[in-house]
Parts: C-alpha cells; structure tokens; sequence
C-alpha cells in the first residue's frame, strides 16, 4: 500500500494566498522605489533651495532643512527596518511550523475505536506555538486514559492537559460516555 500526501488545504485558498504575497512583495517595491524617488527628489530641491538661501545669507535655514531632512530620513529607515523584522518573524514561524495534514496523520495514529472527536481547533498561542485543543467522546474513563497516555506517549504533542471529563447519561442506552477536553502543544518540525 503506497502512502499519499495529501493537501488538506483547498487549492483556490493555496493560491490566493500566493497571489496576496506576490502583490505585497510588488507593493513594498514600489513604495521602497517611491520613497527612494521622493527622498532623491526632496534632496535635490533642500540643495538648490540651500543655495538660494545662501546666496541671500540664510545659512541658519538651511541647517534646520537639513536637520529636518535628517529627521525624515531617520523615520523612513525605522519604518523599513520594522518592516523588516517583521517579515523575518514570520519567515521563521512558517519555518518551524508542522504541516496540520502531519498532525492529524499522528492524531489519527494516537486515537482508539472506543474514542471519537467532535471538535478540534489549532491556535497560535502567543509564544508562537501551535496550540491543539480537542474535544469529544469516549465510552469510559478508562478509554480516555488510555488515549491520553497514547497522546502523551507521542513526542509530537506537548504538555497534554486534561481540562474536563464529565459522564453523560444517555437516555436511549443507559450508558454514560464519557464527554471530554483536551489540550495540548504541537512540537516544532525537526530540520
């Protein structure tokens, strides 16, 4: 049996983000062009506007049009060096991020027949981590356990947490599944 990759994410959104990148990296271009036109513009008319303030002997305005062509200047570089950073950021966010079609692969490794999910939800935490939260069913606490020591067992999620397990009878049955919340983090992809 060959084992597939398959792309959980539909291929419109695949693409639209990858237009949305390219229109930003085209609209930094132009507004870096822009502003190094502007500044180069600004510049040639703070230098002949200098020399005729000079020749009329207003050398003081011209250290203030400096000074204050400095001062732009100084903002411009700030703004591109935020900028900068934080494309950075997010470059090594989306380096160390797993694929959520590798996660759910291992979850379904983890998971037993008498366990059933009904929601799950990934999150970025504030520390950049991938942050998995599950919640479902199971036919007892000791199924459950059993899938939590399974999840735990599994170098891919971290700090696997418990926060609630509560029985709740089902009228049809007679049984009481077991209605819980998981939650747990994603470790980074090894390089």
């Amino acid at each position: 049996m060959a084992v597939r990759d398959i792309n959980l994410i539909p291929e419109e959104i695949l693409e639209r983000r990858s237009l949305i990148r390219h229109l930003l990296l085209w609209l930094n271009s132009l507004v870096v062009v822009a502003a190094l036109i502007m500044a180069a513009h600004v510049y040639q008319n703070r230098i002949v506007y200098g020399e005729t303030q000079n020749r009329q002997g207003a050398g003081k305005d011209l250290a203030t049009a400096l000074t204050r062509t400095v001062g732009d200047i100084g903002k411009e570089q700030k703004a591109l060096n935020l900028t900068l950073r934080e494309r950075l950021q997010l470059g090594t966010l989306i380096e160390h991020r797993r694929s959520y079609s590798s996660v759910l692969a291992k979850l379904a490794d983890v998971m037993n027949d008498q366990t059933w999910l009904q929601q799950l939800a990934f999150n970025i935490a504030p520390d950049r981590t991938l942050h998995l939260s599950l919640t479902g069913f199971s036919f007892s606490h000791e199924t459950l356990g059993t899938f939590i020591q399974r999840l735990s067992g599994e170098p891919m999620f971290r700090l696997v947490v418990l926060k609630s397990a509560q029985e709740s009878k089902d009228q049809l049955s007679g049984s009481a599944p077991v209605q819980f919340q998981i939650e747990c983090d994603i470790a980074k992809e090894a390089p």
